[in-house]
C-alpha cells in the first residue's frame, strides 16, 4: 500500500510538472518571417487565438513538416472558402529554431527553410535564430527531437499543449480547444 502512494505521489507529481507552463503566459520570442520581417510572439497574435509549433532540432523540424499541411486546411485555408464548414478564427506559426554552432549558418538555414516550403505554408513559418536553453526551461520542452505545438488564447496565455509528429487525433483535440474557447 505504501508503495502505490509513492508511485501515485511520483506520477502525480510528473504530470504536474510536465504540464507546468499551462495557465502561464508565453515567453516574449523575437522571431522573424520568412520574408525578413521581425515577428515577435506572443505581442503580434494578442486577441486571437493562436496555435504556434515549436521545431527545435533537425529531427524535430521533419516531424513539425507533417503538421503543415493539416494544419494549413483545417485553420488558414478555410478561412478562404465559401464551402468550409467549421471556420476558425486563429493565428497558426510553425517557429524553427536556430541554436548552437548552427547560429552561424543560420541565413542560410533560413534560406533552405524558405526553398523546401511552399508558397502558401510561407507567411505562417516563422523563424528564430539565438539562445534557446531559457525558452525550453520555461515551456517546459525535454524532448529535442519532437516539435511542441502551444494553443495560447487571447492574451497569449498557454492553454493547450501537445508535442510529437501529426495525428488526426491531436488535431481534433486542438480543434476542441479553439472550438471551445472562441
Amino acid at each position: 500500500m505504501k508503495k502505490l502512494i509513492v508511485f501515485l505521489f511520483i506520477s502525480a507529481a510528473a504530470i504536474t510538472t510536465s504540464f507546468a507552463q499551462m495557465g502561464k503566459p508565453f515567453p516574449h520570442l523575437d522571431s522573424k518571417k520568412l520574408n525578413g520581417q521581425l515577428f515577435s510572439l506572443p505581442d503580434s497574435v494578442k486577441g486571437k487565438y493562436t496555435i504556434i509549433g515549436i521545431a527545435f532540432s533537425k529531427k524535430a523540424e521533419e516531424s513539425l513538416k507533417t503538421w503543415y499541411q493539416p494544419a494549413y486546411q483545417t485553420f488558414i485555408q478555410k478561412k478562404k472558402t465559401m464551402f468550409a464548414t467549421e471556420v476558425y478564427n486563429v493565428n497558426t506559426y510553425f517557429v524553427a529554431v536556430v541554436t548552437g554552432t548552427n547560429k552561424v549558418a543560420g541565413g542560410d538555414i533560413v534560406k533552405t527553410i524558405q526553398a523546401q516550403t511552399q508558397k502558401e505554408l510561407q507567411p505562417y513559418i516563422l523563424t528564430y535564430i539565438g539562445e534557446f536553453v531559457s525558452y525550453k526551461k520555461s515551456l517546459n520542452i525535454t524532448e529535442n527531437d519532437e516539435p511542441y505545438f502551444f494553443v495560447l488564447d487571447e492574451k497569449g496565455i498557454i492553454s493547450y499543449i501537445t508535442s510529437g509528429p501529426y495525428t488526426a487525433k491531436k488535431l481534433e483535440e486542438i480543434e476542441e480547444v479553439v472550438s471551445t474557447d472562441e
